[in-house]
């Protein structure tokens, strides 16, 4: 078998393949489904190109959101008190309204920011994947008195001693006359 280097190739030659191979040979599951309604099969046997050439019926192309919806994943949840729920280790916030109500919810597991919510006797509703955030913390900080932590230093100590240094300094510089004179030269 020859080495493919992109998808593009191996989608010609797929391509190729289906159109040349698989549909141009008679098909074992076209003869068992006819055999099993009782009909005869050519010796031959039919091929998928022929069965396909053979039916006349339109193409019903179906709705994007029907065939979206049959590949969405279900689960049941209870909502709680404050409207919300738990799914994947993500909470959802859906509405209050349906507080304390069995709920089927319904996502794409490859798409979970939003999820719908389905409940009987409620319309269905879209819920958003809940952002909580550092101020919304759910364990506060303790304090570090109550830690048992015997803390380094005190700020309020600190700037008391800050304080005091400064309010001392000017005093001693205020009562000593060593350099009095000094700045306003020596006519003394």
């Amino acid at each position: 078998m020859a080495h493919v280097h992109s998808v593009e190739e191996l989608n010609r030659r797929w391509k190729i393949f289906l159109e040349q191979e698989y549909q141009k040979e008679a098909h074992a599951g076209i003869r068992e489904y006819y055999e099993s309604r009782g009909a005869s099969v050519p010796s031959c046997g039919i091929t998928p190109e022929q069965e396909w050439m053979r039916d006349a019926r339109e193409l019903v192309f179906l709705d994007v959101s029907v065939v979206a919806e049959a590949f969405l994943h279900h689960e049941s949840r209870r909502i709680d008190e404050a409207g919300c729920f738990s799914l994947g280790g993500v909470r959802y916030e859906a509405s209050a309204a349906l507080a304390n109500l069995e709920a089927e919810i319904a996502y794409d597991p490859m798409d979970m920011e939003t999820v719908r919510v389905c409940c009987r006797g409620a319309a269905p509703l879209t819920a958003h994947r809940m952002e909580i955030g550092a101020s919304a913390s759910k364990v506060p900080a303790v304090p570090m008195g109550m830690t048992g932590n015997i803390p380094e230093t005190s700020r309020l100590l600190d700037a008391l001693e800050k304080k005091y240094k400064e309010d001392h300094g000017q005093m001693a510089r205020a009562l000593s006359f060593g350099e009095y004179g000094k700045e306003a030269g020596s006519h003394v």
